[in-house]
């Protein structure tokens, strides 16, 4: 067997940003040596600085930015301005607006729920990505004519509504979402046996454009279930009514495509696949693995502490997602109970308008004694060590490092029951409804004032993970898929497509 090629996508993470996802991508990528990986990471914007390592199986980084570019392509191709400016004047000089109108007007056919043909729909994406590997992007979305197809489309959609119809606003709005989001077809994409998106999100596109065009088979992880997040984010936004509900049709259209072409569904934990059938995964499709991590790392051992306080420490990026503030009431309650006691938090500050409310909550509550902000740390595992209780307060999650992270340390965690928390930590630690800080306060409360159940809690947490959540677990599983993926792809090719494929790759 060659040695098989994965070209791996994903949105906002590895290798640009630490967090959960990041850590899952460097696991794999480093780990699996006998696969050779190509990345496709959508950033932001381009001015990003790598934080990881990168291992020589990787053979190359296509970067996508959405945002700070003036010309994308320039970015993302890598070409000299000669070739976008004969695309300019290519674009300008020809009618080929036209022959883009009919898969923008399907687009927004799915946009609005009229129309509900994923296959059509596939199809049309693979056209908008083969016709902007001949056209300028840029100049096609400041095309007039497009702009007035576009318009004219909304208000027919809304033609019959007497209140809150689209404002001019909202309508540019719409467009600059497709003209952004969309920037993620414009890589040029290589040949691959498999295409392995992170999420069900706009890095997928790529997969399923891989898939018309090298019939590249297509493997989707679902850390969190991207459509929810998406869901709670826009709940928290306060941006008018009719662009949000463009851009939740658009974030719509997009997950349930990815979950139409994947090939394989691999959530990492079994509450992720109640989702993912909700919205029209075959369950056939779907094969739970769950994250693991390094147990030779994250191991209990002793660490030089500041203070000896009794200590609770949560790691988690300062997001309205992590719900810092039941943390912080939480802190509220237990100092009533022990007075000495220390709250520590440790992670990046992502939401600087979030923190600022954090901060304010902390003074508020008079906890300037007893609440710490840690800021970030290259060592989760000494910071897990400082604890005598590790917390976990998100309101969404997926199946989370740190609550494995901590358990593997002999830490008794108390966590928020959301995605697959359950799945690991009942029994070993405490599940609580999201947000109920007075929970959270009398768990806390108890562990720090029994010492020795505690301590027990902890081994068995340790040896739970060592059954079922290492690293060896994680890796040993996604080499089984892609090895299957690899044999249904040299199986399911003509004999003369086959040997161009595999010349190629």
């Amino acid at each position: 067997m060659s040695r098989i090629k994965v070209v791996w996508t994903g949105e906002g993470t590895y290798p640009y940003v630490t967090g959960g996802v990041s850590t899952w991508a460097d696991i794999l990528v480093h780990e699996l040596k006998n696969i050779d990986f190509v990345l496709i990471p959508i950033q932001m914007h381009p001015y990003v600085k790598l934080k990881f390592d990168i291992p020589p199986n990787v053979a190359e980084i296509i970067n996508v930015p959405l945002w700070g570019t003036e010309e994308p392509i320039e970015y993302i191709r890598q070409i000299d301005f000669s070739k976008i400016y004969e695309a300019k004047i290519k674009t300008k000089t020809s009618s080929s607006v036209e022959k883009l109108k009919p898969i923008m007007i399907l687009v927004l056919d799915h946009i609005f729920r009229k129309k509900e043909d994923l296959d059509t729909l596939g199809d049309a994406i693979y056209e908008f990505y083969e016709y902007f590997h001949i056209y300028d992007y840029y100049e096609t979305f400041r095309d007039e004519e497009l702009w007035v197809m576009y318009k004219n489309y909304i208000l027919e959609h809304y033609k019959d509504v007497e209140d809150d119809i689209p404002t001019v606003f909202d309508m540019i709005e719409g467009l600059r979402y497709l003209y952004r989001f969309f920037i993620s077809l414009l890589p040029k994409l290589p040949h691959a046996h498999i295409y392995h998106s992170s999420a069900a999100a706009f890095c997928g596109l790529s997969c399923i454009v891989a898939k018309k065009k090298y019939k590249s088979k297509f493997l989707l992880t679902e850390h969190g279930v991207y459509i929810r997040e998406q869901y709670l984010s826009a709940s928290r936004n306060q941006m008018p009514y009719r662009t949000k509900e463009f851009m939740m049709g658009l974030i719509t259209l997009v997950s349930k495509l990815n979950f139409h072409f994947a090939d394989v569904v691999s959530p990492v934990c079994n509450y992720n696949s109640r989702w993912e059938k909700k919205w029209g995964v075959d369950e056939r499709k779907i094969q739970t693995i769950y994250n693991g991590i390094d147990t030779n790392k994250f191991r209990k051992f002793d660490v030089q502490k500041d203070e000896d306080r009794p200590t609770v420490i949560m790691v988690a990026r300062i997001d309205p997602l992590k719900d810092i503030e039941t943390f912080i009431r939480t802190a509220k309650l237990v100092v009533k109970e022990m007075p000495d006691v220390l709250f520590k938090l440790y992670g990046p500050m992502l939401d600087e308008k979030y923190f600022h409310i954090c901060e304010d909550l902390v003074q508020e509550l008079g906890l300037g004694n007893n609440f710490l902000f840690a800021g970030s740390t290259g060592s989760p595992e000494s910071a897990y060590n400082e604890g005598d209780v590790v917390m976990l307060t998100s309101i969404s999650e997926a199946f989370p490092f740190v609550v494995i992270e901590a358990m593997a340390c002999e830490k008794v965690v108390i966590s928020s029951d959301v995605g697959g928390t359950k799945e690991v930590l009942e029994g070993y630690g405490y599940v609580i409804k999201p947000k109920d800080y007075k929970g959270f306060a009398d768990k806390v409360t108890y562990v720090l004032q029994n010492f020795d159940i505690a301590k027990e809690m902890g081994i068995d947490a340790r040896e739970y993970i060592l059954n079922g959540f290492t690293t060896e677990d994680m890796v040993d599983n996604y080499s089984k898929v892609y090895k299957d993926l690899y044999h249904e792809y040299i199986e399911a090719g003509d004999e003369e497509w086959k040997q161009v494929a595999l010349a190629t790759i």
